[in-house]
């Protein structure tokens, strides 16, 4: 008797509002999940350039003051050979790091640009779209 006044209740109740507006809340949730995880990628690509960039100044940071130092040393008549062949490093170095560096960067760079187009962003785009029409076939407008 129950149940038979429990159905009786539900038929009358029209769900299509409450429907759509699960619907709505779904897809303006699973945008705004997209868009976080986009903005999410741009800031760890922002944090790995900045931390090459960071590691290319130390680098030239630490080469100039090596080089000082080493104007210091010179002054002395029996640390020449030890200050030329301490040049000599700092030079060989620094000629091979730069370029890894720099390397570096652009591969990065090419790398997560690539990613982005070629990837994550049309697979948010075609989540986005796919759950739009799933979602428009089980609650139509």
């Amino acid at each position: 008797m129950v149940a038979e006044q429990a159905k009786a209740k539900a038929a009358g109740v029209d769900f299509t509002g409450i429907a759509k507006v699960w619907k709505e809340a779904y897809l303006s949730g699973l945008e705004a999940s997209l868009k976080w995880q986009e903005e999410n990628e741009q800031a760890t690509k922002s944090m790995i350039e900045q931390g090459i960039s960071g590691s290319q100044q130390w680098l030239n940071v630490y080469e100039t003051w090596l080089d000082r130092s080493l104007e210091q040393l010179e002054g002395q008549s029996n640390a020449k050979p030890f200050v030329a062949l301490s040049r000599q490093l700092i030079q060989a170095s620094h000629a091979v790091a730069e370029p890894v560096f720099k390397t570096g960067a652009t591969v990065y760079e090419t790398t997560v640009n690539t990613y982005e187009t070629a990837l994550a962003g049309p697979v948010r785009k075609s989540v986005l779209e796919i759950n739009k029409k799933v979602m428009d076939t089980i609650i139509p407008n």
